[in-house]
């Protein structure tokens, strides 16, 4: 059904709360996570809802409204004929976790089994692309993160490291698909743990914000309707990667947009695909700034 896909990165430009709903417990707004390993990611369906939000602002000032739903199906509710989508999008997992540093600042964590499971999904969609290599945990790219005695600290934990060439190789291929886009130099802050290191990063270092609701008519906390509240946020700079599939416009389609090549020139050699956007709660607040790069 699909005959294209596209892998790109998302890049967390500032915090980002992609909700799973209300939950009773110390988060009352947690993310969404993946059920079998607790990462942080992105639905399809939040990440399609976004991207066709910001795409529909686009073509409705040039008045292409049609091409907008012969890519992204119509509406529910429309009174016309019903259209499928001629795209889909896969979750958006996470590959890079920024964590605090004693040295540099911050830095990147991966781990084997997110390194595996991407040059999984490349391999299987057949995208020519060299797989990443997958360093052994507890090695850095650089020693300008290691604070004394091959010891790294990240957070209050400390962790014995060692340099390694595939740490390296790895930050250089990293840095060579991010391109230009992601500033701050990977070469200097990757960091492969253990699978189950990362696992406990991921879970327990997202940003746990409290919200107040305020009484606009007295200046003080609205007591009588949920006057506090914790919210979890996924922080800047992770990074994320997703698919984009696409196949052929469902029925006659248009002139110039009929074949899944169409699709693909209008979204990405035309630039309708947006390179940054803004996904999940609290927009007014500046929140949930994605930059998209294109693999």
């Amino acid at each position: 059904m699909y005959s294209i896909v596209r892998p790109f990165f998302l890049h967390a430009v500032t915090s980002v709360h992609a909700g799973s709903g209300s939950e009773i417990g110390l988060v009352d707004l947690p993310i969404q996570r993946e059920k079998h390993t607790g990462f942080p990611k992105i639905e399809s369906s939040s990440l399609k809802g976004a991207l066709r939000y910001h795409i529909t602002q686009s073509l409705r000032e040039k008045g292409e409204d049609k091409k907008l739903e012969l890519i992204f199906g119509s509406e529910k509710g429309e009174e016309n004929e019903t259209q499928a989508s001629a795209i889909a999008l896969s979750d958006a997992r996470v590959l890079l976790f920024p964590v605090k540093s004693l040295r540099g600042v911050f830095a990147w964590i991966t781990c084997p089994q997110v390194l595996e499971r991407w040059n999984n999904e490349i391999a299987l969609y057949d995208i020519s692309i060299d797989p990443l290599p997958v360093p052994s945990p507890n090695t850095v790219s650089s020693d300008r993160l290691i604070a004394a005695n091959q010891h790294i600290v990240l957070e209050e934990y400390t962790f014995e490291v060692t340099v390694s060439d595939d740490a390296k190789q790895l930050a250089d291929q990293l840095a060579k698909l991010l391109s230009d886009h992601v500033q701050i130099n990977i070469q200097d802050r990757l960091v492969v743990l253990s699978d189950d290191d990362f696992t406990d990063f991921v879970k327990l270092s997202t940003e746990v914000n409290a919200r107040i609701k305020i009484d606009h008519e007295k200046g003080t906390v609205d007591k009588d309707n949920g006057a506090l509240w914790y919210e979890e946020n996924v922080p800047p700079e992770t990074i994320f990667y997703s698919f984009l599939y696409i196949g052929n416009v469902r029925g006659k389609g248009m002139e110039g947009l009929q074949k899944a090549e169409d699709v693909k020139a209008f979204l990405v050699k035309e630039n309708t695909f947006p390179k940054v956007f803004q996904l999940g709660g609290n927009s007014t607040l500046g929140r949930g700034i994605l930059r998209t790069i294109w693999v």
